[in-house]
């Protein structure tokens, strides 16, 4: 039964050996043996071409999509079919469609698109309070004319900023633009007195005023008194002249009115854009399995119960034609079946009597 425990012990320590796939030793070379036995062996561990290849191959990985490198990646599961999410933060503006993966493969599996995120986030805001001047035409320097002109608000838009400016009331002003000339009448009254008689010729028949020369128009004579005592006769006269003239000037006919708005205003910067690209799991197809997975194993253990079987009927058949030519030598002896004898013993009394004899 030992010899037999050994024989399958042996055969399957060969199976196991048969399916063992060892990995490639590196190449060695023996330089030489002394006379003990002893050897120098060189190992070779020079990188080999394909293991260098693929070391330059992960180091070229190229995480990047686009130009932009996602800022998260997550994976989860939603009823059984695995999700990746790929999160990226880019520009406002940037079309989605820049940051798909086609055919992406993470860990042995396949993923395609499924869903896409956007999500616009704000900008930095800055804020300024402005002074804006605005002009407008006018006919009268009227102030409430003039007011009436301006709106009480007016929008506001210029680098960036914006805002609604509010009007400035004391602030408005209006300059003259344009003038024309026009005609009106000057008019002088002199008086003139203690003139011995009521002659003309003692009123002169110009007069000065605002350096318009003006013509006498009318005398006014008046009695003053008598030079004798009981006389009806007057001595003395006054009298009022009335000078006339034209004269000229020139008045605004067009003004240009100012008013000031003022107001606080804000520029907001443009924010970035976070998009998200939700991927979902290639199910496997079908007409794609793989039966050499299977198939394999299967006729591997089939293999190895029927060396199994064959050594064991093999090993029972040898030992059944052992036991055979052991009896068939046995039922030929005629002591078969009789008690050992003590040869040694027996041998020593017969020497011990033929000693006897001889004496």
């Amino acid at each position: 039964m030992r010899r037999i425990r050994m024989l399958l012990l042996a055969c399957l320590l060969v199976l196991s050996m048969s399916v063992t796939a060892f990995a490639e030793q590196p190449p060695q070379t023996v330089i030489g043996a002394d006379e003990n036995g002893t050897s120098i062996t060189i190992t070779d561990i020079t990188p080999r071409e394909d293991e260098e290849n693929e070391q330059e191959t992960e180091q070229k990985t190229n995480y990047r999509v686009g130009s932009f490198y996602p800022i998260e990646i997550q994976t989860a599961e939603d009823g059984g079919t695995r999700l990746l999410v790929k999160t990226f933060l880019v520009p406002q503006g940037t079309d989605p469609a820049a940051l798909i993966e086609e055919g992406l493969t993470r860990r042995g599996i396949k993923y395609q698109v499924s869903d896409i995120l956007c999500r616009e986030l704000a900008g930095e805001s800055e804020s300024k309070t402005v002074t804006e001047t605005v002009s407008m035409p006018s006919e009268t320097d009227d102030e409430e004319e003039l007011l009436a002109l301006f709106t009480a608000s007016i929008p506001y838009s210029q680098d960036g900023f914006a805002g609604t400016l509010t009007l400035e009331p004391e602030s408005i002003k209006a300059k003259a633009t344009d003038t024309e000339g026009y005609a009106y009448t000057l008019k002088d009254v002199r008086e003139f007195s203690g003139l011995d008689r009521n002659d003309p010729y003692y009123i002169p028949k110009t007069s000065q005023k605002n350096g318009v020369t003006l013509q006498l128009a009318d005398v006014q004579w008046t009695p003053m008194a008598s030079a004798a005592e009981n006389s009806e006769v007057p001595s003395l006269f006054s009298a009022t002249a009335t000078y006339t003239g034209t004269g000229w000037g020139s008045k605004a006919s067009a003004y240009l009115a100012a008013a000031s708005y003022s107001g606080e205003v804000t520029k907001t910067e443009s924010g970035d854009q976070m998009i998200s690209i939700v991927y979902e799991e290639i199910p496997a197809e079908a007409g794609n399995f793989d039966m050499n997975r299977i198939l394999l194993p299967i006729l591997g253990i089939l293999l190895g119960t029927g060396l199994l079987a064959g050594g064991w009927f093999g090993v029972r058949w040898i030992l059944q034609k052992r036991k055979e030519s052991v009896r068939e030598p046995v039922r030929n002896d005629p002591y078969a079946g009789r008690p050992p004898m003590d040869t040694p013993d027996l041998l020593y009394e017969m020497d011990r009597g033929l000693e006897e004899d001889d004496r």
